[in-house]
């Protein structure tokens, strides 16, 4: 794989612009698509610049929009068929909001969390020890399939911030 196909398929697979990925490393957008359609060959202290700008933008990027998900769907089937890694980039989503946070909530290097991720290790008991001791259903982790007390977890853990919520609520207007 040539390094303008490489750059292409990591903007393809993690859903990047190459006009944000330009902006980003400061090159006009008709210039990078030039180095990736036209260029025979990309520099590679700027292929090693555009790797780290796109793993930034992958560790930095909110996995969702919303804090909390109430219509979350457990038992979705679509969700059930997905690998371990992706079950991990959802428990990244549920507890943390980004792959960032849930790497230093592990005491991992996002690196070689996003190897678990994309499937090019597989997590040891300790990764799935850490896992466990964050909240994470390993049950669900390894089969994909959760069990009726996960889902009421998870349900409680919902009703306990919207009441941590609410009750900062009233102290602020307790101080107010």
């Amino acid at each position: 794989m040539t390094s303008q196909e490489e750059v292409k398929y990591l903007l393809r697979l993690y859903g990047i612009r190459q006009n944000w990925l330009a902006h980003q490393i400061g090159v006009k957008p008709q210039t990078l698509s030039y180095m990736l359609n036209e260029s025979k060959k990309i520099d590679n202290d700027l292929l090693k610049l555009i790797k780290e700008v796109i793993n930034s933008y992958q560790y930095e990027q909110e996995l969702f929009n919303h804090r909390f998900d109430d219509n979350y769907d457990l038992f979705d089937d679509e969700k059930l068929r997905i690998g371990i890694g992706g079950r991990i980039r959802i428990f990244a989503k549920r507890k943390y909001g980004t792959l960032k946070k849930l790497a230093n909530a592990m005491n991992i290097s996002p690196q070689q969390l996003q190897q678990y991720i994309s499937g090019k290790r597989e997590p040891g008991s300790r990764i799935l020890i850490k896992l466990l001791k964050l909240g994470c259903d390993i049950n669900w982790l390894l089969s994909g399939t959760e069990s009726l007390e996960s889902f009421k977890i998870d349900k409680l853990e919902r009703e306990f911030r919207k009441l941590q919520d609410t009750l900062s609520h009233i102290s602020n207007l307790v101080k107010k």
